[in-house]
């Protein structure tokens, strides 16, 4: 979950292009463009100053073409200049990141220096840079996504009914009944990330349903108002697979899917057993990228929206958005009908979280539902693994599977080092699946 509402853009309707005498013709070659929805758009800045705030001395914009997006700055001035761009899937001029994609001079991580992202100019020259897309999410209203495809010894089942939207990646089991986990992303959407975790528990022997419920085809494209029963339904649709054990049935959320998975457990006594990462047991202000004024809940129950609290946008930072749900607990404290009924989630619950996460206060947050669940004498077992130095990311399924892989180096958006994500990753997977094994497997402490 993140988004990057400003990086020193200063596009509007019309786009200037200065021209300068006995100058440069720069081509730049944005490599790993994932779609040709939209545009893209990039300036050149030869002003280390104000870099990232307000300096466009040249601007492009290229329609978008997948794969490779090429680009031309004419009349360029001999000089010093540094590459900011993004990929304006929608339309609007504005970088929503994510889902959108950026890209900087000499592939510079974010934030990147005026140093970091500049090259020198003095003739005609060509310049290549990667787009990066956090997590390697769907674009909105893109195709409809499969996820990713089954490894060796999977079977992968389309769920395309009754509006459900998801991926069921089936182990080979002889023809036995296994136990099954439900697996919700967060505010990057749809099923490309989050079908990598699924795929690594099928590979432990679980029925592993990667559930989507905004932005594919034919469900919402902005995470507002989901109806919570569309989650009961899913459960529903499992248990009736006669590859699924219906009493051994688990879930895991990320990020905003912790949300969504902790909802679920404290309303259907179908799930015994609930993970949740990066977790919030508040209900926080829907997402929409391209509105967030908006402001609508996340979810709704019985065609009612459910209370939510708003983060202090106030406090919003674009390297960290920490801040911002920091100063709105106040107000969580203020209206207690916005938190989640974790107690009555009927197994075990185990809560994941970093302690330098700079997307949202996870540690806290977490922190918070385990007193919760002490003071409402919670009758399952239930922890909080927490890692020091570790971010946003800190669970990605198996360390060295399909979504490590995606989610590539930390980002400052959401914190933590490569190093203490690594750590992190490698410690919590074997207890995820020993809390699941005993969970749902019944295996012997």
């Amino acid at each position: 979950m993140a988004t990057m509402r400003s990086i020193g853009w200063i596009l509007a309707a019309g786009l200037s292009f200065a021209g300068a005498a006995e100058a440069a013709t720069v081509t730049v070659a944005f490599e790993g463009v994932r779609s040709g929805q939209g545009s893209v758009l990039a300036q050149l800045c030869n002003d280390p100053a104000t870099f990232m705030k307000s300096c466009a001395t040249k601007q492009g914009l290229a329609r978008a073409t997948a794969g490779e997006t090429v680009m031309m700055f004419t009349d360029v001035a001999p000089g010093r200049y540094a590459l900011q761009a993004f990929h304006d899937e929608n339309g609007d001029f504005r970088p929503e990141i994510p889902p959108e994609g950026y890209a900087f001079g000499n592939d510079a991580g974010y934030p990147p220096s005026f140093d970091a992202a500049s090259f020198q100019v003095s003739g005609d020259a060509r310049i290549t840079v990667r787009m990066t897309y956090i997590g390697g999410v769907s674009p909105a209203g893109a195709g409809g996504s499969h996820g990713i495809a089954p490894p060796a010894g999977e079977t992968r089942v389309d769920l395309r009914q009754d509006g459900l939207y998801g991926e069921l990646y089936l182990p080979a089991s002889g023809g036995r009944r296994v136990p099954a986990i439900v697996v919700f992303g967060g505010s990057e959407g749809g099923l490309d990330t989050i079908s990598g975790m699924a795929v690594d528990f099928a590979r432990q022997g679980y029925a592993a349903l990667a559930l989507a419920y905004w932005r594919e085809q034919g469900l919402p494209q902005t995470l507002e108002l989901i109806p919570l029963e569309y989650f009961d339904k899913a459960v529903g649709w499992l248990k009736s697979r006669p590859e699924v054990d219906p009493k051994a049935i688990g879930a895991i959320g990320w990020s905003r899917g912790s949300e969504a998975v902790l909802l679920l457990g404290s309303r259907n006594p179908d799930v015994h057993a609930v993970v949740a990462v990066a977790p919030s047991g508040i209900v926080w202000q829907g997402i929409n990228y391209s509105d967030n004024r908006s402001g609508k809940s996340a979810w709704t129950a019985g065609g009612n929206p459910l209370p939510y609290v708003t983060p202090a946008g106030a406090l919003y930072r674009a390297d960290s958005m920490r801040d911002m749900f920091l100063g709105a607990m106040a107000d969580a404290d203020k209206h207690p009908e916005t938190e989640i009924p974790i107690e009555r989630v009927n197994g075990p619950v185990l809560f994941l979280s970093g302690g330098d996460d700079h997307l949202w206060p996870s540690r806290q947050m977490a922190d918070r539902m385990m007193a919760r669940l002490k003071a409402k004498g919670f009758r399952h077992d239930y922890a909080h693994l927490t890692y020091e130095g570790a971010g946003h990311v800190i669970f990605v399924g198996a360390p060295d599977g399909a979504m490590a892989r995606a989610m590539g180096q930390p980002s400052p958006m959401l914190g933590g080092s490569a190093e203490a994500d690594a750590k992190a990753w490698a410690n919590d997977w074997p207890k995820v699946l020993d809390f699941y094994g005993k969970a749902l497997k019944g295996d012997s402490k």
